[in-house]
């Protein structure tokens, strides 16, 4: 008997894990549609790393700043 109660607390497990990773990837792509810069309003390009992009110190939001705005930036101090 403990086996089978095993294989069923198992089951659930991965029905719950199954669950998540597609609620959770279904919200990536969500968020993925919100980022874009916050000077320009451009989107990120197919397959660009958001993780390079800028994070605007003037604001008291979490902006990303793409990096031809934050090169620009730069160069004007």
């Amino acid at each position: 008997m403990g086996s089978f109660a095993r294989k069923l607390k198992r089951k659930k497990t991965v029905a719950m894990r199954k669950r998540f990773m597609k609620d959770f990837k279904k919200q990536m792509r969500e968020f993925k549609l919100q980022v874009k810069c916050s000077k320009c309003d451009r989107p990120p390009d197919k397959g660009e790393n958001i993780d390079d992009w800028r994070l605007n110190k003037e604001s008291e939001n979490i902006d990303l700043v793409c990096l031809n705005c934050a090169g620009e930036d730069e160069d004007e101090n």
